[in-house]
């Protein structure tokens, strides 16, 4: 069984960072999958565009027969249809503007979501792949091939669980870690995913899916090393309990 917590070495690196660089990675991935949504989205979009000039000869033939009824119908159908087209559309000029963001441009959004410089996370792409950082194995295959999560680094001084926005907080200013239930609907079933949330002084919250021994692991190997970090033992729901542990630990640091 993969333990939940590993050290860096040689072949995983190879494998996963062939690139030397955490962002270099990060940018290939984004281009690639932005290459996938302007390709989808232009197939949509020409299948509805064409499913529109169809209804709209429909409506023409229905008004000409007088056929009020059918015409109101199938107004109202187009502009549904148009409405999806438009999400498409923006989708594909969404896709087309980002498909040749480059490592500058990943880790530029990074620091925005992280709250920290660019400067810091150069430090943190430098740390990443030394053999005295650690991969984070948090959620099952299964979970984490389905919410598009990684696996996480821990470096000497910096976190990443893995999510696809590419939260890094330092560990340093980690100032709470709980677990709790976060519930999303497949197919009209209410399914309920365990995630683990670290809370910085800078109120930045990183999540991400987890195992409880994993995510409990990890929490208490960042409380050893760092007293300032507060573990809630239990295991919150979302909502209003989430919230109130999150603006508990605001207040403390405020």
């Amino acid at each position: 069984m993969k333990a939940c917590i590993e050290k860096m070495d040689e072949a995983y690196r190879e494998k996963y960072y062939p690139q030397g660089s955490f962002f270099e990675k990060a940018a290939k991935e984004s281009r690639r999958g932005n290459m996938i949504l302007a390709v989808m989205s232009g197939v949509v979009s020409a299948a509805l565009t064409a499913l529109i000039l169809w209804m709209v000869s429909l409506v023409r033939y229905h008004s000409g027969q007088g056929n009020e009824e059918s015409v109101k119908v199938g107004l109202i159908f187009m502009a549904v249809v148009g409405a999806v087209l438009a999400l498409c559309l923006f989708g594909l000029v969404i896709a087309i503007r980002h498909i040749r963001d480059g490592a500058a441009d990943v880790l530029k959004k990074a620091a925005k979501s992280s709250g920290l410089t660019q400067d810091e996370l150069r430090e943190f792409d430098r740390q990443a792949l030394q053999s005295d950082s650690f991969v984070l194995h948090l959620a099952g295959k299964v979970s984490a091939a389905m919410s598009g999560q990684k696996d996480g680094l821990l470096t000497r001084d910096y976190i990443w669980l893995g999510d696809t926005r590419s939260i890094v907080l330092k560990r340093q200013d980690i100032v709470g870690a709980s677990l709790y239930h976060w519930y999303y609907y497949v197919n009209k079933k209410r399914v309920r995913s365990l995630n683990l949330a670290l809370l910085n002084k800078n109120d930045v919250m990183a999540t991400a899916e987890v195992k409880e021994e994993a995510g409990r692991e990890l929490m208490d190997l960042l409380a050893r090393e760092n007293p300032a970090v507060q573990l809630h033992q239990g295991i919150l729901e979302e909502g209003k309990e989430f919230d109130a542990w999150r603006e508990e630990h605001s207040k403390a640091k405020g």
